[in-house]
């Protein structure tokens, strides 16, 4: 399938100007099982592959798929855990000219319909070991009222029935025919072969389409910015179902660095791995990152891990300053959408003082960034308003949407959401999202302002600024705060300190809440939404 935003004439633009090249993953993966036969690719708590040992296995399964009548960018939804066999699959994939969808791990009933609904997959693959019950009778129900037919693979061998178990499709020997159609079925690099799900903090993801030309053009530019070598070991400690561990993945398609997956993403299993398998850089989000600082760094053997890539806003800059601190690595700090991953990073040579000064860093090679205001006008450095982006790595558009898809693109520039600055270099900060905005009779406030003013308490886990109603002046602040073990919340404390920092009054939160965890959506963002139904109104 051809890309709907990116046309030929600008593919062959980003060819010219040495964006874009005619490689594929596949053509990579392939050079690195000849070059570095024995080297390790990928491994997990159960599995570990080598270069060639990855490209016969997904040649393999690849071929197998084929044999099972899927046909040629025909879609698949997969659920299932950040592990090799996830790695595996999305290389099949590839090979096979099949477009995956990985959803995660958090999606129910409701999520994955929409996306079933939207996609109509002709495979199925699922974890025996997480899928519900519910979603299984669902599924049955979805399928006895199609005619199109839809395999289900389970790559933990549990499942009975109608389900294919993950090592019967390794026992398989596809026929010398179909393993021989594997180079023309393989996705070229102006075709979509790809698609990821938005966040969807503003309601159910929206889904968008991936050329494989900007997704090595992504490897390359985050390749760049963060020096990453063949010596390299990288642990994806986020789910690569979304962009922080996905983004990272993606790396070792430029240089044959080896991926590391951990069990789960508890903190002592995280920082366990980084000792004994000797990671030398890593990927997580803000909610892990903080959990990683709540324990004692000090006494482990880290001495391996050299970079740490968050993607943040500054209300978790706090958080990154206290692993650098601690744990002797160089924090990177990264931002972007599913639409455009990259809009901001840092360059891990950065001094510190640059690196964690609250911005989010220049756009990667390529990118283009803007800020306007309501009416479209361009504003200059220093002034904050909506972030516009293109990038010759960003998506193409959403999943045939083509409504969804002019609502969020003009002219090649995508609107964010975000409200941001540039200065005069350049580099953006983000003040926050548009939608959290809070509108008190008048006076607009900007939540992360007053989170990242909070999140520098040495007493906070982490806070959560939102939009309450109220009926004199339409909406009033909230302060939702985790604190620390052992700490108390005292309102009265973090209401003056706010206002000695310089806050005027209206910015003061009416409340603030106390809050053992927060609830999530399935990227790890704090559910605003979800957060403010949790307590009653005064």
């Amino acid at each position: 399938m051809k890309p709907f935003l990116v046309t030929p004439d600008i593919i062959e633009e980003y060819i010219d100007d040495g964006h874009w090249s005619r490689e594929t993953m596949v053509d990579r993966y392939r050079k690195f099982a000849t070059e570095h036969p024995e080297k390790i690719a990928c491994q997990d708590g159960n599995e570990c592959f080598s270069w060639a040992e990855l490209e016969a296995v997904s040649d393999r399964i690849a071929a197998n798929l084929i044999d099972m009548g899927l046909e040629r960018d025909a879609t698949a939804l997969v659920q299932i855990p950040s592990r090799c066999r996830e790695i595996i699959l999305r290389v099949a994939f590839k090979k096979a000219g099949i477009i995956g969808v990985f959803a995660p791990l958090q999606w129910q009933q409701k999520e994955l319909a929409y996306v079933w609904e939207r996609i109509k997959p002709s495979l199925v693959v699922m974890s025996g070991a997480f899928l519900k019950s519910n979603v299984v009778g669902w599924m049955e129900d979805v399928l006895a009222d199609t005619t199109i037919a839809c395999h289900r693979i389970d790559v933990e061998n549990a499942q009975e029935g109608n389900w294919l178990k993950w090592n019967d499709l390794l026992d398989r020997i596809p026929s010398d025919n179909t393993v021989a159609q594997l180079p023309e079925r393989a996705f070229k690099f102006d075709e979509v072969s790809l698609i990821t799900a938005s966040s969807g903090t503003s309601g159910l993801a929206k889904l968008c389409e991936w050329p494989e030309g900007a997704q090595l053009c992504q490897s390359r530019v985050l390749c760049e910015r963060m020096v990453i070598t063949a010596k390299d070991r990288l642990g994806i400690f986020a789910p690569t179902s979304g962009a922080a561990g996905l983004m990272m993945w993606m790396i070792s398609w430029s240089v044959p660095c080896t991926t590391v997956f951990p069990n789960d993403y508890k903190p002592t299993t995280i920082l366990n791995l980084i000792k004994a398998a000797e990671i030398t850089a890593g990927t997580t989000v803000p909610v892990i990152l903080v959990r990683l600082t709540q324990e004692p760094l000090e006494p482990r053997n880290l001495s391996s891990l050299r970079m740490m890539r968050v993607g943040t806003a500054a209300a978790d800059m706090s958080a990154a300053q206290s692993f650098e601190d601690r744990s002797g690595c160089r924090m990177v700090i990264a931002s972007g959408s599913m639409e455009c991953t990259g809009f901001g990073h840092v360059h891990i040579n950065e001094p510190k003082s640059v690196r964690l000064n609250g911005s989010v860093g220049l756009p990667l090679r390529g990118g283009q960034l803007q800020i306007e205001d309501p009416k479209g006008n361009v504003l200059p450095p220093g002034t904050s308003g909506e972030l516009k982006v293109r990038a010759p790595f960003a998506s193409s558009g959403y999943w045939r949407d083509p409504e969804a898809t002019a609502e969020a693109w003009s002219n090649g520039w995508y609107a964010t959401g975000d409200i941001g600055v540039l200065d005069g270099n350049g580099r953006l900060t983000l003040l926050g999202r548009l939608k959290d905005t809070i509108n008190r009779s008048g006076h607009k406030i900007l939540p992360a302002e007053i989170e990242q003013e909070i999140a520098r308490n040495k007493d906070v886990v982490e806070c959560s600024v939102v939009a309450a109603p109220d009926k004199a002046y339409g909406q009033v602040p909230w302060a939702f705060i985790q604190m620390r073990s052992g700490c108390d919340l005292d309102p009265a404390k973090f209401a003056n300190d706010l206002k000695g920092s310089g806050f005027a009054s209206y910015k003061i939160p009416a409340r603030f809440i106390e809050v053992s965890e927060f609830p999530r959506v399935s990227d790890n963002k704090v559910d605003k939404k979800a957060l403010l139904e949790t307590v009653s109104a005064p």
